[in-house]
């Protein structure tokens, strides 16, 4: 129970921690602090201004960095499973690389490689919390329910990929400096559908992929609930919703000039999408066996990815 524990607090940091990112470039304050991991040779600077944002994100970041640290200690101590134990060590392992990778976006300057692959480690690294707080939850008396066909639970994970891959691809408009490209226009782009210019192509990019990846978690859901066992149903119901948040997030970005609140907003939204894509995989597919870690009761954690 207590690595359960663990996990789900750690995944609702990480959660925290991807939002309080998100503000950081919105607010302009990725630069803040010129050095790393102090800021200005300080662990406690005057936290005002673009400071608050970038330390701030920093202090969230170790605390998240010291649960993952716990977490694989636990799992290892109390668990004897292989793919747990891989797992904890492969949450600990991303969590370290994703402070290397915040430190040369401070010594080099935010290189767009660097700043992408952060954003993309950090999705990463939330995606296999996601997964370690399905796998350790607790046993419930619950009778074991039969998985859901094949090509259903492949179109669930088809979804959750592109979910990830729009996300880090958002994260390219913003570290492009592209999100007005197209100017207040949420439909076409300069006037077409697929507009000149890098930027507004880049824009228009996600835009497409957006409604190819909604259409294909719709998809995914509709036949979740069609064919899915019961425990998926939460999960299936959650993705249509968020998804017409995020849509609707995504034109209110573009109408408010990229306000910090609204941007940071339709982060949030596509983080809760990408666990609740993730859990749906899960979900749809057979539970932990009895022998490893007991019949989990992981409807509980739809709510909790959020």
């Amino acid at each position: 129970m207590l690595e359960y524990r663990l996990a789900r607090a750690t995944a609702a940091a990480t959660f925290a921690l991807l939002v309080i990112g998100g503000m950081v470039h919105a607010t302009g304050s990725s630069l803040a602090c010129p050095d790393w991991p102090l800021c200005y040779g300080q662990f406690f600077p005057a936290m005002e201004g673009g400071v608050l944002f970038e330390h701030g994100h920093r202090l969230v970041a170790l605390a998240v960095s010291v649960l993952t640290v716990a977490l694989a200690v636990t799992v290892w101590r109390r668990r004897r499973e292989t793919a747990v134990r891989v797992g904890s060590l492969v949450a600990a392992g991303l969590v370290l690389f994703q402070a290397s990778l915040g430190a040369l976006t401070v010594v080099w300057k935010l290189p767009l490689v660097v700043s992408s692959g952060h954003l993309a480690t950090s999705m990463a690294f939330f995606s296999v919390l996601v997964w370690l707080s399905w796998r350790l939850a607790p046993s419930s008396p619950a009778v074991s329910q039969t998985p859901a066909p094949g090509p259903v639970r492949a179109l669930a994970g088809v979804a959750a990929v592109g979910v990830y891959l729009q996300i880090v691809l958002g994260a390219l408009v913003r570290h492009t400096g592209s999100g007005l490209a197209c100017d207040t226009s949420v439909v076409f782009c300069q006037g077409a559908v697929w507009p000149p210019g890098g930027p507004a192509q880049l824009v228009t990019l996600h835009r497409l992929a957006g409604v190819a990846v909604a259409l294909l978690l719709t998809a995914a859901a509709v036949a979740a609930l069609r064919s899915g066992p019961s425990r998926a149903r939460r999960a299936a119901l959650l993705a249509p919703a968020v998804v017409v948040v995020q849509i609707l997030l995504g034109a209110w970005t573009v109408w408010s000039l990229i306000s910090v609140a609204v941007v940071s907003l339709h982060l949030a939204g596509g983080v809760l999408l990408l666990a609740d894509s993730i859990l749906l995989f899960l979900l749809l597919g057979p539970q932990p066996s009895a022998q490893h870690a007991g019949r989990a009761d992981v409807s509980r954690l739809v709510p909790a990815a959020g």
